[in-house]
């Protein structure tokens, strides 16, 4: 059974599994740069980082923690000016092989649909969230998150059915 500890972020000190390394090592990069996030507040970080909890095994080296996923959300908070002043949790697991195969195959092949669709998912909840007045950033903040234009962030007709 995994164990989770939580640290501060500026406490963290991740490498990352040589047998994820070589997995990924034929993956594109998407990510020009990374995105100015200085408008999201220290909750709404702290949110992010609590739902994406980093799944580690010990390192030999007292404070180093060895990842067995990719985290790209990690390089993005810390980004903020205020990452020091948030927490992060580490799942902390004993084998790495299980672990590595189902989070760099088994989960990005579930959630292929839904990322396919997600400009639309992000216009619609950003809509959605609107009539509830949520506090929402604009559209434009949005694609900025996403890295895609604006203009992605919208609609799809859908094809009458006569």
């Amino acid at each position: 059974m995994p164990k989770i500890k939580k640290l501060p972020l500026n406490a963290l000190e991740l490498q990352q599994h040589p047998t994820l390394t070589a997995l990924l090592s034929g993956d594109r990069l998407t990510q020009k740069k990374l995105p100015d996030i200085q408008f999201l507040s220290i909750e709404q970080l702290q949110c992010l980082l609590d739902s994406s909890p980093i799944p580690v095994l010990m390192s030999e080296k007292e404070g180093l923690y060895v990842a067995l996923a990719a985290m790209p959300l990690i390089n993005v908070i810390l980004s903020h000016d205020a990452a020091f002043k948030l927490n992060v949790s580490l799942i902390i697991y004993d084998e790495s092989e299980p672990v590595i195969s189902t989070l760099a195959l088994i989960m990005p092949a579930l959630l292929a649909p839904e990322l396919k669709s997600l400009p639309q998912q992000l216009h619609s909840r950003h809509n959605n969230a609107k009539s509830l007045n949520l506090a929402v950033p604009s559209k434009k903040q949005l694609s900025h998150l996403a890295q895609v234009s604006p203009s992605s962030i919208r609609e799809i007709n859908k094809p009458d059915k006569n």
